[in-house]
């Protein structure tokens, strides 16, 4: 299986510019999947100086609003893309319905963390989480290699159409996994979806303290998990319940299955894994990643996109 790498970097819009780039063809094709416009009018337009209906209200205009570096590369992906912006940003936030609508977002995943003792009574928390397939068709999961002019170095687990992602860890040592999306508010109504919380996260923080407080005060909307540990070998869960967060110390409830059936514990995350999985190492700073009998590692430490090195399924 041979899985996209992206390389993002720059200012926010310069990487959602090389994102738009390197995933035009495949954003434009889930555009036309889903039903939303693809074409990018050519004729001159004051368009560009009005925010919309789109951008302009509601959940549009709450993600432009409180997330401004994650808005910019939404601009530059759609502008390399050749799409309408408001066809994208419709894409970011229909995925707050869960189901159907959230797509692989929205899937069944097992999400787990494993802890393990090293020298010096030192430990480790690696987080895993499978990673479902994608039907055929449908836009399937990419690797992403951000490295912002102001921030963290990150590698990530995305989608060719995603400014933010489902699974990163940073150069300062912080590693973030998300949950599926399980519900939020149809429609334009509402908040920016959760899943924001997790690029925002990896660009900002390096350790739990700060990506914690940080994640119990944006304004976001969705049933949703994710787990976070440090370099450290601390480990916390964020719980996204409607348009609050709360905290709890360790692995938490985790919201692991999309759907009318919602598994709510730990035992949840001892669900059978799906056969691609993503594993982030906080401490060494690393990500791996294992689909299809190839295992692929990536090292932030030697800013090395990584090695695949073949391996039994």
């Amino acid at each position: 299986m041979t899985w996209m790498t992206i390389e993002c970097a720059g200012h926010p819009r310069d990487m959602g510019l090389a994102q738009g780039t390197a995933a035009r063809v495949v954003i434009a094709k889930e555009l036309s999947r889903l039903g939303l416009p693809s074409a990018r009018s050519r004729l001159p337009s004051l368009r560009p100086l009005a925010p919309g209906s789109t951008r302009g209200r509601g959940a549009g205009r709450e993600l432009f609003r409180h997330f401004a570096h994650l808005a910019e590369r939404l601009e530059g992906l759609a502008k390399n893309a050749d799409v309408p912006l408001d066809s994208v940003l419709d894409l970011h936030l229909r995925v707050r319905e869960g189901g159907q609508a959230g797509g692989l977002l929205s899937r069944r995943a097992s999400l787990g963390t494993k802890t393990m003792s090293g020298a010096q009574n030192s430990k480790t928390a690696l987080l895993e989480r499978s990673l479902p397939m994608a039907l055929p068709g449908e836009a399937g999961w990419v690797v992403r290699h951000s490295r912002p002019t102001v921030g963290f170095r990150s590698v990530e687990i995305t989608l060719p159409w995603l400014v933010s992602s489902v699974a990163g860890v940073n150069e300062g040592g912080l590693a973030v996994m998300a949950g599926p999306l399980l519900w939020g508010t149809p429609g334009d109504a509402g908040s920016a979806p959760s899943h924001v919380l997790v690029q925002e996260c990896l660009q900002r923080f390096e350790d739990l303290d700060g990506a914690l407080g940080w994640c119990q005060k944006r304004p976001v909307e969705g049933d949703q998990s994710f787990v976070l540990a440090d370099a450290t070998g601390a480990v916390a869960t964020v719980i996204s319940t409607g348009g609050r967060q709360r905290v709890q110390a360790g692995e938490g409830e985790l919201f692991v299955e999309s759907g009318e059936g919602v598994e709510v514990g730990q035992d949840a995350a001892k669900a059978p894994a799906a056969p691609d999985r993503v594993v982030l190492d906080p401490t060494a700073r690393t990500l791996q990643l294992e689909a299809a009998g190839t295992s692929v590692e990536i090292n932030l430490n030697d800013s090395a996109m990584g090695s695949e090195d073949e391996t039994a399924a």
